[in-house]
């Protein structure tokens, strides 16, 4: 059985969340907060001005005039898509190496983690959620456990196979059952340590609602339904297409019917080729 301490202890070699993204996401859901002291905010961060810009003037956006500065950033994309940009460049690193432990090339918990980021930012833009930022980034690193636990399932994965197989479990099941942790547990101690809030960790550790909540949290519905239209769609690793069982009841509760889901997939299928050649420039 892996210990909680000693991978949280091998977690320090994952680089931290910058400053600024703790800084953004406290200021950008307010919206009291005028957009210049955002823009300033971004200002005082070169290098996360350099890659913002790279990223907007990237074909992946295809705009006709050069992108030269954070406020031409906000004005052409929208706050909230520059908010997402600069979550997406923070993150990138851990997440485009292959993890083989759990079946993952390399690149693809990368396009698992955006895909799940980027609907439910959409989910939550549908229901005019207020914590859309928390949603998004619960979303991108709801699987940063796995950065750490890959090398253990190297050993495990077949006993967690059968696991799955025999007793029909879900991978957070499997997991615990054969190595005494979880992915989205160790991933929500995670995030606690990088500072981050206290509805941010708990996102990140329930987003399988492994637990059968009673009360499903706002932003754990949405994260929990964007990861079930992934592994519906596809994108998610044979290892993480759950069961969906509380799908239905998380649209009830988000009030989103059919035509609802089927329209953020299809708009995000629409882009999702522009999407992923941003992972050649991150």
């Amino acid at each position: 059985m892996l210990s909680l301490d000693q991978l949280l202890k091998e977690s320090e070699r994952i680089e931290p969340v910058p400053q600024v993204i703790h800084q953004l996401m406290d200021l950008v859901d307010d919206p009291e907060v005028p957009i210049s002291e955002i823009t300033e905010l971004i200002l005082y961060e070169p290098v996360v001005t350099a890659n913002l810009l790279k990223l907007a003037n990237s074909a992946a956006f295809g705009f006709k005039t050069k992108v030269s500065s954070v406020h031409d950033a906000i004005v052409l994309l929208g706050l909230k898509r520059v908010v997402e940009m600069v979550l997406l460049n923070s993150v990138t690193k851990p997440l485009k190496s292959a993890h083989n432990g759990y079946g993952l090339e390399e690149g693809q918990l990368w396009k698992q983690s955006v895909s799940c980021a980027l609907m439910a930012s959409a989910i939550a833009d549908t229901v005019d959620a207020t914590i859309k930022h928390i949603v998004f980034t619960a979303a991108l690193l709801k699987d940063i456990g796995v950065i750490i636990m890959d090398r253990h399932m190297r050993d495990a994965v077949d006993q967690i196979r059968q696991a799955m197989e025999a007793d029909n479990l879900e991978l957070v099941a499997a997991e615990r059952r054969v190595l005494g942790i979880d992915h989205a547990r160790l991933g929500g101690r995670i995030a606690a340590n990088w500072n981050f809030s206290n509805t941010l960790a708990t996102t990140i550790q329930n987003h399988h609602l492994a637990d059968a909540l009673k009360t499903i949290p706002e932003e754990t519905a949405m994260v929990y339904l964007a990861d079930s239209m992934c592994s519906m769609s596809g994108i998610n690793g044979d290892l993480f297409s759950g069961h969906y069982i509380y799908y239905d009841r998380v649209c009830r509760q988000l009030g989103l019917a059919e035509l609802d889901v089927n329209r953020i997939m299809s708009d995000f299928y629409s882009r999702k080729e522009d999407i992923y050649g941003l992972l050649a420039i991150l």
